[in-house]
């Protein structure tokens, strides 16, 4: 039976595979659900093409950062892999927590801790197993 150590459960492939479907899913929701996203943000007197644009946009965007992580789940292993999914975890992170800061100076009502804290538990993840497999041995290159 193998031990289920921190580097046994933060698999970089694994946690893109996480990250890359939530934010795929929840992009699509995003983008298909603006109208409904944007009330909520900015209430029904804020309701208008540019808020409904915005939110669809955001959704795009997740929905990228899916098929970014889903892309590196499978085109990238080792080292490689490791390094990108500690990069990939701090960049979507910093962005997060600007966001996040910035947007309600403008009026934009943010959803509760209970919406915001997932991002973070899957980037915190990423980054997780990035770190713990970034100088794991590469599997010496067998010669024909």
């Amino acid at each position: 039976m193998k031990k289920m150590d921190a580097k046994t459960i933060f698999q970089p492939k694994i946690w893109y595979i996480i990250a890359g479907a939530m934010a795929l899913i929840g992009g699509i929701e995003n983008y298909y659900n603006a109208e409904s996203w944007a009330e909520k943000a900015w209430g029904a007197d804020g309701l208008n093409d540019q808020s409904i644009a915005m939110e669809k946009l955001f959704g795009l965007f997740m929905a990228g950062f899916g098929a970014m992580g889903l892309t590196c789940a499978f085109a990238l292993d080792g080292k490689a892999q490791a390094k990108f999914a500690l990069a990939n975890g701090a960049v979507i992170s910093l962005l997060f927590v600007a966001m996040f800061s910035l947007l309600p100076s403008t009026g934009y009502e943010m959803p509760g801790a209970a919406f915001l804290a997932p991002p973070f538990i899957f980037m915190g993840g990423l980054m997780a197993s990035g770190y713990l497999h970034m100088n794991d041995d590469e599997a010496p290159a067998t010669e024909a």
